[in-house]
């Protein structure tokens, strides 16, 4: 048995290296492929729609940030829902398991993480604008900003949902049985979450800031989910800090660029916006676990 339940839940269906290897082959692989047959699609109803081909037809998708957004959307729709079907009939697991030791899902939970973390990452930019008022720009149009806000809230809560449920739920137990050791699936999935961002940057600078980051951010998520014994607070910090960076706080060399955000802070290919983001993260957890700092120490033990 493990000191955290969560990584117990592990236990619940089949857990042999067969299901392991399908399950991820189906989900990343098969909703790949599904994903490209549905953009061939798209592209060939776009073009015909608009009379136009080839070349200027593409980088007239790739330029329309919205677009891509409403792609991404359904790609993690589509890895959502196989991923499902893999715990349900390969794994014959209980979902819920992935998700927390109960029987449903604490809401206010993932309120409680969206609510959180947007107020920290709204405090801390205030506080870098107020330093440095050239750090960003306004930039409002506001029926491009409703159409963002609207994809937004169909999207993120998906996309962060599935990553959540998928690293510091399906991962995070399933290297639990390599070791009794919470430390070491929490190390292990924020080094592969991490990893999984590469290609989010449009130069190898930019990539690799954006891989450190998401490591922050994965060790802080995975201590969260340890410490809660559930993904319900980690769910609602991820959605929150994906639709803060896609409403409020865009950059042109992310991942992303030329969202019709509310700001947009500088090109930036340095690091210095690390330190930062490790001090937000050690806020939320002091936070979270300032009256149960036995939940941490259990997690390292």
């Amino acid at each position: 048995m493990s000191k955290i339940s969560f990584l117990d839940n592990v236990n619940n269906g089949k857990n042999n290296k067969g299901s392991y290897f399908l399950t991820i082959l189906i989900t990343v692989i098969g909703g790949t492929i599904a994903s490209i047959v549905f953009l061939v699609l798209f592209m060939l109803l776009y073009f015909s729609s608009l009379r136009t081909t080839g070349m200027v037809g593409a980088i007239n998708i790739l330029n329309n940030s919205l677009l891509i957004l409403i792609f991404i959307g359904v790609t993690y729709g589509i890895f959502a829902l196989l991923f499902y079907l893999c715990i349900r009939f390969i794994h014959k697991k209980n979902f819920i398991k992935l998700i927390n030791t109960g029987n449903s899902i604490k809401w206010t939970r993932i309120l409680k993480g969206a609510g959180l973390w947007g107020g920290i990452l709204a405090i801390f930019t205030l506080i870098s604008y107020i330093f440095d008022n050239s750090s960003l720009s306004f930039n409002l149009n506001l029926v491009s900003f409703i159409y963002l806000l609207i994809i937004s809230i169909l999207v993120f809560p998906l996309q962060a949902s599935f990553e959540e449920i998928f690293f510091r739920g399906y991962l995070m137990q399933g290297f639990g049985l390599l070791s009794k050791k919470p430390i070491v699936p929490l190390i292990l999935t924020s080094i592969i979450f991490g990893l999984a961002h590469f290609y989010n940057g449009t130069t190898l600078e930019m990539s690799i800031t954006i891989v450190v980051s998401a490591l922050i951010l994965g060790l802080m998520l995975g201590i969260i989910v340890l410490g809660e014994n559930g993904l319900e607070t980690a769910m609602g910090v991820h959605i929150a800090n994906n639709m803060f960076i896609a409403l409020f706080l865009n950059s042109p060399d992310s991942g992303l660029a030329n969202l019709p955000s509310l700001f947009t802070s500088p090109s930036s290919n340095s690091y210095s916006g690390i330190p930062l983001l490790i001090a937000m993260a050690a806020v939320l957890v002091i936070i979270l676990f300032w009256n149960k700092k036995e939940n941490i120490y259990r997690i390292f033990k």
